[in-house]
């Protein structure tokens, strides 16, 4: 399929001009060759906005980007989109998609700005709005392997600190056709005696968060036969939003009830125990 240049820029929320500091919370697309005009708004999740910025009363927050919704509907549907390009060829060189994109990202004054405009190539406009706005508000990158990445690097920190680091090793188990990499293997005379693996339980989805605490039960249960008896997991949840803590605590019980001891990633002295015994 052939590819489109499209061009993008982040929608970013600036209440204070002053302190120049701001947050991501959109992305706004343009296929010139496609006629295509979309953006991605965050209008649900407000919690890293009210948290930031809390000198800003949440209903200021929530009544501005509901206006700017309507506004970016408003011009999205002066350019005729209705998924899949132009709804109409008619039109005033004013109201052509890629005008109406370089006119709304103009940098001015305000409360919404937007980033410098930035290029892309892709066969699916939609589908690359959706994974920039993904990238770079719902920062998926960050949901999983860069924050599993540093729960690995706070558990390191603590077992160094105790003084017990040195007895664990990253190791890889295998059965012939499935093979893992667990970071803390505690080794005596060349004997696995206790595996830890950190594991980051905080998605933006209930659905991920048990997709990915699923996803260790398989392989931990998988290689259970190659691991030694003693398996600890290290977990750290999401902080707010009931239906994601509800999700956590199932995936936590899901653990348990394969007898994998749970302990929280973030007490430190409830890791050591579980890491001593």
């Amino acid at each position: 399929m052939k590819k489109n240049a499209v061009s993008y820029a982040i929608i970013r929320f600036q209440p204070h001009v002053e302190t120049e500091e701001f947050a991501n919370i959109g992305i706004v697309l343009v296929a010139p060759r496609a006629s295509y005009l979309d953006f991605r708004l965050e209008t649900r999740r407000l919690g890293r906005l009210t948290s930031f910025f809390d000198s800003v009363e949440g209903a200021t927050i929530r009544g501005v980007l509901k206006s700017y919704y309507t506004e970016l509907k408003r011009i999205r549907d002066l350019a005729g989109h209705t998924g899949n390009g132009q709804r109409r060829f008619e039109f005033e060189l004013s109201d052509n998609a890629e005008h109406l994109f370089h006119a709304l990202t103009k940098d001015r004054e305000g409360i919404i700005r937007f980033s410098e405009v930035r290029f892309a190539m892709t066969d699916n406009p939609k589908s690359k709005l959706d994974e920039l706005f993904d990238y770079y508000v719902r920062r998926n990158f960050a949901s999983s392997v860069y924050r599993e990445g540093l729960l690995e690097k706070q558990v390191r920190g603590i077992l160094k600190l105790r003084d017990i680091g040195r007895n664990f090793k990253p190791m890889a188990f295998s059965d012939g056709l499935y093979s893992a990499k667990f970071p803390f293997v505690e080794i005596f005379q060349d004997k696995p005696l206790k595996v830890l693996k950190p594991i980051y339980l905080g998605q933006d989805e209930p659905t991920r968060i048990l997709d990915h605490g699923n996803k260790w039960l398989f392989t931990i249960n998988r290689l259970k036969d190659k691991l030694p008896p003693d398996v600890v997991v290290a977990v750290e949840g999401p902080k707010d939003s009931l239906k994601r803590k509800q999700a956590f605590l199932e995936a936590v019980d899901l653990f348990r009830a394969n007898d994998i001891k749970v302990v929280d990633a973030g007490n430190e002295n409830e890791l050591i125990s579980a890491m001593e015994r």
